[in-house]
């Protein structure tokens, strides 16, 4: 699987550099700086599941921007057309505001789920009364859909253990 910053900005809204094989970085028009991509999975499955990620690493916050959803749309299309692949995503909650993300995710996720015939699932988990949130898209035919459902329950059981930042 190859992602290309030179294909995506074909019809990215906003110009995408390449980071690395799967990570991008662009700058909105309110100068907010992003950082988005995917990492391959190692503990979810052997092989074909990756981990979304989007980071505004300078922490600033604009205006609704549609356009951010639009450069996310753009990289999920291109993602998904390639194989069948499995994208997962937990909410980070080290400065406490992992429901909004959820929320913002699951917008997303789901009106991308929706028309592109894809199945969302989204979840959260408590743990010493903090809230992850967790979730996974896949395309509704995955040859291993209901395999893959089942090693997604099983993760998010672990899911505190494994995003716990741990106490020194």
């Amino acid at each position: 699987m190859t992602l290309s910053a030179d294909i995506l900005n074909q019809r990215s809204p906003y110009k995408l550099s390449q980071l690395g094989e799967f990570t991008f970085r662009f700058v909105t028009d309110q100068d907010i700086h992003y950082t988005v991509g995917f990492y391959k999975d190692t503990i979810f499955m052997d092989d074909g599941a990756y981990h979304f990620f989007i980071d505004n690493s300078e922490h600033e916050h604009g205006s609704y921007d549609p356009k951010i959803l639009d450069v996310v749309t753009v990289i999920l299309e291109e993602f998904f057309s390639q194989e069948p692949t499995v994208m997962l995503y937990i909410c980070d909650s080290t400065d406490h505001r992992q429901a909004a993300r959820d929320r913002l995710y699951h917008l997303w996720f789901y009106e991308y789920a929706r028309s592109h015939e894809m199945t969302l699932y989204s979840d959260s988990v408590t743990f010493k009364q903090v809230n992850y949130y967790a979730g996974i898209l896949m395309r509704h035919d995955h040859p291993l859909h209901d395999m893959i459902l089942s090693y997604y329950q099983d993760f998010l059981k672990h899911v505190p253990q494994l995003y716990v930042p741990r106490e020194k």
